[in-house]
This record gives C-alpha cells, sequence and structure tokens, in this order.
C-alpha cells in the first residue's frame, strides 16, 4: 500500500519508514498536517499515520480535512498518540480517524492495524465498483426509458389519429372527448355513415390500461371498421338495422375467445346504429356503463336500464339490442368507467348521479360545448399526473 507518514519527529518518521518499508510498503513523509495535505491532494495514499500533536495543523484537523475533501478514493487513517482516556478517542473518531494506535508504536501490532486497513479498504474498492457499474446501468435504464416514453409519446399522436375526426352527417351531430390514463390507453370508439339514413358508431372499453390494452384497441379499430372482416355494409341495411347490433356484438365476442389471443384482456361496449328515416336508435350494451338519453319531449336527460356480458370473457354468449325511439332533438351520450373513478369535490369518486346532473345542466348547448362544459366541470384535462384510467366520452345528436 501507499502509505502517508506524518510526525514532527524526525527519529518516529524514520522508525515508521523502515518498518512499514520492511513490511512491502510504498512510504512517503510529511512533517505537519499542511504538508500532509499538500501530498495528498497530489498522490493517492491508502493510508495516512499521523501523530496525534504537531505543528501548524495536528492530527485530528489534517482527519477533519481529508474528510471535508471530495476524494476520489478512501483514505484510511491511522492516529498516533501518547494521550489516553475515552473522551480522547471519541475527539479522533469524531474527526474521521479510522483507527487508533499508542506510541511507542510496536511492530506486530502496526501490521495487524495494516491488516484492517487492507479488509476495509477492499470493502471501499469493492463498493466503488458495484456503485460504478449501478451508475453504468441506471444511465442505460435512463436512457431505454427516455427511448420508451418517446416512443410512447409517438404511439399516443398515432392512437389519437385514427379516431374521426368528421363531426356532422346530413342531420346528426356527434363530438366527443378522449384521454388515456397514461400516454396510451385501452379506450376507444368510432362511427361512420353506412348511407344517408343510417349511422354505426361503438364506444369501447379494453380491461386495464397502457401498451396491450391499446394494441388491442386499435385491433378492434381495424377489425369494427368499414372494412373489416366481421361483416360487410351490405348487411346493415334499413330493415336489418334492428338486429345488426346484437349480431355483430355475438360475432366479436367468438372472435376474442376463438381468433384473438388477447391474454388477460376483456373489453366492454356499447355499439348501435341510428336510424334517422325510422327516427329509432337500436344498441347492444355489453358491461358498459349504461348511457344517458337526452329526450326534446321532456327535456330531460335519463339513463337508460340496460345490462350486458362483456366481450372476450366467455364463448356463445347471447346479446340483446335494445331499442329506443330518437327524434329530432334527441342526443344518446356514451362513456367508459374512467369518469366515475375521478373525484368529486367531496373526495369521494364521481357517481352516476353527478354526472347525469353536470350533463344535464349543459343539455342547452350544442355537442362541442357540452364536452368542453363537461372537461371544465370534472377538471379532465388538468395535468399533473395520470387520470386512474382511460376515460371516452361520445354524444350523438339528432340535430336535424
Amino acid at each position: 500500500m501507499n502509505i502517508l507518514v506524518v510526525d514532527d519527529a524526525r527519529d518516529m518518521q524514520l522508525l515508521l519508514r523502515r518498518v512499514l518499508t520492511l513490511m512491502g510498503h510504498q512510504v512517503m513523509l510529511a512533517d505537519h498536517g499542511q504538508a500532509a495535505w499538500e501530498l495528498i491532494q497530489q498522490k493517492h495514499f491508502h493510508v495516512v499515520i499521523s501523530d496525534w500533536l504537531m505543528p501548524v495543523m495536528d492530527g485530528p484537523t489534517l482527519c477533519r480535512t481529508i474528510r471535508a475533501a471530495d476524494l476520489p478514493h478512501y483514505v484510511y487513517i491511522i492516529l498516533l498518540t501518547g494521550m489516553s482516556g475515552k473522551q480522547n478517542l471519541i475527539h479522533g473518531m469524531d474527526a474521521g480517524a479510522d483507527d487508533f494506535a499508542t506510541k511507542p508504536i510496536v511492530g506486530e501490532e502496526l501490521e495487524v492495524r495494516l491488516r484492517a486497513a487492507q479488509r476495509v479498504l477492499d470493502l471501499e474498492h469493492m463498493l466503488e465498483e458495484k456503485n460504478r457499474h449501478l451508475k453504468n446501468v441506471n444511465h442505460s435504464l435512463s436512457a431505454a426509458q427516455a427511448l420508451i416514453q418517446n416512443d410512447l409519446k409517438r404511439a399516443a399522436v398515432l392512437q389519437t389519429g385514427v379516431l374521426p375526426s368528421q363531426k356532422t352527417f346530413k342531420h346528426l351531430c356527434v363530438d366527443w372527448f378522449f384521454q388515456p390514463a397514461q400516454y396510451i390507453g385501452g379506450d376507444t370508439f368510432n362511427y361512420f355513415p353506412v348511407n344517408d339514413e343510417l349511422l354505426f358508431f361503438y364506444s369501447i372499453d379494453v380491461s386495464g390500461h397502457g401498451i396491450s390494452a391499446a394494441l388491442l384497441s386499435m385491433c378492434l379499430q381495424t377489425l369494427l371498421g368499414s372494412t373489416g372482416e366481421l361483416y360487410s355494409l351490405e348487411e346493415l341495411t334499413h330493415k336489418q338495422a334492428p338486429a345488426f347490433p346484437s349480431a355483430l356484438a355475438k360475432r366479436l365476442n367468438h372472435h376474442l375467445n376463438h381468433m384473438l389471443d388477447t391474454g388477460d384482456h376483456y373489453l366492454t361496449l356499447i355499439m348501435g346504429v341510428i336510424d334517422t328515416a325510422d327516427e329509432a336508435l337500436y344498441f347492444v350494451q355489453a358491461g358498459h356503463p349504461q348511457p344517458f338519453l337526452y329526450s326534446p319531449i321532456t327535456q330531460r336527460l335519463e339513463r337508460l336500464q340496460c345490462t350486458g356480458f362483456p366481450i372476450g370473457l366467455l364463448p356463445d354468449i347471447e346479446y340483446e339490442t335494445t331499442y329506443v325511439p330518437f327524434p329530432p332533438g334527441s342526443r344518446f351520450i356514451l362513456y367508459s368507467d374512467g369518469l366515475l373513478e375521478l373525484q368529486a369535490e367531496t373526495g369521494d369518486p364521481i357517481s352516476e348521479d353527478d354526472l347525469q346532473g353536470h350533463l344535464q345542466a349543459l343539455m342547452h348547448l350544442p355537442a362541442r360545448q357540452v364536452m368542453e362544459g363537461l372537461s371544465q366541470r370534472l377538471n379532465l384535462g388538468a395535468s399533473g399526473g395520470d387520470k386512474p384510467d382511460d376515460i371516452s366520452l361520445l354524444a350523438l345528436d339528432f340535430c336535424g
């Protein structure tokens, strides 16, 4: 080891240098603490053996100086003293000394103390290596996390990009709100005209959220699109509209149970058809929150009592189409259960009654302003942390 001996007594310096050299160590000498500190800043010493009482800078002061410095390696300090007593020992330990030896020093005792120093220095070296390795690992993980976050942000743009942009279809007006719990989510929805009289729509909530839920929701966009493989637009006619939602829900359930490996995921949905010629709404509910229907006759927003089994949990489930009149001025509102996981001002989760009350107060507004008003009331667009779950809202108006 490289050892620095600090002592104002020349005879003690020479004695210690001879003993340490015979042990196989490299030794340098300093007359006091200040000279020792200047050498320590220039060279790498494993051990400093310092006298306690010295001019210019004493041993405890040298200890404190070494410990306060940001040295790239650990220095093991042995204080030599002729003083005894517990208070002196405590004073030396507080200053940063690792060990003590009394004068006159005995060679065998010094060798034992240096073996203890070597063990401590080996442990320090091992710890430094582990910390260096952890630092490299953390750097790699940070780089990987930054790459993943960048990819997720781009994926979020793509996921939002597949949502419908057109919001007016002859007699129908549509608006929506979408906010994933994280960058991307499992909620999705779509709508498109089949002809001048029929509008097909759906709102889906894939269980869970994150990458796997988002991938499944994107897959469902493809399956249920106008060119999807589960149906053709030719079979969605004015005559077949009343039976179409339940038939398509059954096909989708079969597809998820037998054709897709969805893992632990399942989905809830409301899917249906608006027939503006017959002023009728046909839809199927599969585990989704119960939708709201605004009637222009009563000018009230009512929650439709309907139930159905989620898609993808069990095969061979039958689904039932619900019919409601849908004259001009009607409004149909769908939402995912992420809304019901938000907190009200009281700190309790928002209930369906709370949501109904907020929406009822906005029913005199167009669909776009309803979304804006509800977003303000529930603080939906606020940043600063992930939402408990994905949130999606869809309002379908027969605007005449």
